[in-house]
């Protein structure tokens, strides 16, 4: 059945990038029976105080969240939700939704969603089940713990926040990087940009004879590209692992039979060093000329040998 006109999807074929995020803050509530307070009932059914009182007892919290365990410390979220009384038994029990809402200048905009209990006098840990902004696809933890409670309704708790969050990949656009070598034959190039390089096969002797390759385009197809140039000489396979990738060729120009031809190939992985294919001999050479970049692709100028080659180049998820 085809995809209705509202909704798309894409093949993630790129390694996912994990970032972990680590807070160290505090959270003030305060009694609504303060002139500040900062949180108030909403759902009452016996006063909290009376024998199960707290069972079915709701409230509605906006906390300070600050850096510092005093007042005079910088103020960097927003703890709002609910609480709802959930246990009938003594100590009371309180079920937890909450959203942290950054309001500083680094994460402001930014939301963690948490749930959880919040048992009485019982240092405990909530969940985050999701975020917003740059905690997107969050999970993880908050340990908390009661450091002060003031007989006039104050309770402060110090939160140890740990976050792991899941970075889509962006779409990285190839740019190109040479040919180097002669000017014979013709042109060779491929007709999809690449995304990622998966295989590269290379027929050389003296000189590299053909070079075939395939890879991921942009939308996540395999695509084939290939064999450029003649059929002799040895025939060899480099197969790239999942999280491989080809971070610099090196090679050498040189003449042969009369043109300006790649005279060897040798290709260096985050993994391995694949080569040298062909003779080194000539000319030396290097590309992409940056560092910490991903060879994608490639094009050339191809006859019966290769004589000229450059690549398709990708920044790396490092940069």
């Amino acid at each position: 059945m085809a995809d209705p006109s509202y909704y798309q999807r894409f093949p993630v074929t790129q390694q996912l990038q994990h970032t972990e995020h680590i807070f160290h803050l505090y959270v003030e509530q305060r009694s609504n029976q303060l002139p500040n307070g900062n949180q108030i009932p909403i759902a009452p059914t016996k006063p909290p105080s009376e024998p199960a009182g707290h069972f079915g007892f709701g409230v509605s919290c906006d906390w300070d969240v600050r850096d510092g365990p005093t007042p005079a410390a910088k103020t960097v979220a927003r703890a709002q939700g609910l609480l709802l009384g959930t246990g009938q038994l003594t100590p009371f029990h309180y079920f937890l939704c909450q959203n942290i809402i950054f309001t500083d200048e680094r994460f402001k905009g930014s939301s963690l969603k948490l749930l959880g209990s919040l048992p009485n006098d019982v240092n405990d840990e909530w969940a985050i089940i999701g975020g917003t902004g740059e905690f997107a696809f969050a999970q993880g933890s908050v340990k908390y713990k009661q450091v002060m409670v003031d007989p006039t309704g104050i309770v402060i708790r110090e939160l140890n926040i740990c976050v792991l969050c899941t970075n889509k990949p962006m779409k990285r656009i190839p740019y190109k990087d040479g040919p180097l070598g002669g000017k014979g034959g013709t042109i060779c190039d491929i007709t999809e940009a690449p995304q990622r390089l998966e295989s590269v096969t290379i027929q050389s002797g003296d000189a590299i004879d053909s070079i075939m390759f395939s890879y991921t385009d942009q939308a996540g197809k395999k695509q084939m590209a290939g064999p450029w140039g003649g059929n002799d000489g040895l025939e060899q396979t480099i197969l790239l692992a999942p999280t491989e990738n080809v971070t610099k060729v090196f090679g050498t120009t040189g003449e042969f039979q009369g043109d300006t031809v790649v005279t060897s190939l040798t290709f260096v992985t985050n993994v391995a060093t694949y080569g040298p294919f062909g003779k080194t001999k000539g000319t030396p050479f290097s590309i992409p000329k940056e560092d910490g970049d991903n060879v994608v692709g490639f094009f050339g100028r191809v006859g019966s040998l290769v004589n000229a080659l450059g690549v398709y180049v990708t920044p790396s998820f490092a940069n």
